[in-house]
């Protein structure tokens, strides 16, 4: 009987350590509320992939694949980045002034973490997509754009 209550004891810590283990290494997966927008960051310029929606927190996963440092800056990061992770480093204006830029060496990611509110036109109330531009603060020449998809109100004509 002794026997068996080890036995059992051993099984259970052990099932609980794969549990542990398990719940430790799982990676981080975007919510239903959440969105996901991927920025890779060559030499030649920048690959975006993934769209967002206005009001939704999203996620945007910037990645340094080139072979020197380059920069993200955008209007919205005047607005503000609600949480950075990672290895960027944010670089700000003269005297706190101007808009935001994050500069990642290379091989480098940071996630910024944003929410876009919604605008609409005020003669129609109705919300459109938006253009969110961003540049390299360091090369003027490489620029990107994603969009915020508005999802609401009426669809087609008529």
């Amino acid at each position: 009987m002794a026997c068996e209550a080890q036995v059992w004891r051993v099984m259970t810590n052990m099932a609980l350590s794969v549990i542990i283990i398990i719940a430790v290494s799982a990676p981080s997966v975007v919510t239903a509320d959440e969105m996901k927008v991927d920025v890779t960051i060559t030499d030649a310029g920048f690959d975006v992939k993934g769209h967002t929606t206005s009001g939704t927190l999203t996620r945007i996963v910037v990645q340094n694949k080139g072979t020197m440092t380059h920069g993200i800056t955008s209007p919205m990061f005047k607005e503000g980045v609600a949480k950075k992770e990672g290895d960027g480093v944010e670089i700000r204006g003269q005297k706190g002034k101007g808009y935001r830029a994050y500069h990642l060496e290379p091989g480098q990611t940071m996630t910024l973490h944003f929410q876009k509110a919604s605008k609409s036109d005020p003669a129609t109330g109705i919300s459109e997509t938006m253009q969110v531009p961003f540049w390299c603060d360091i090369h003027k020449h490489m620029k990107g754009e994603f969009l915020v998809v508005e999802t609401k109100g009426e669809v087609g004509g008529g």
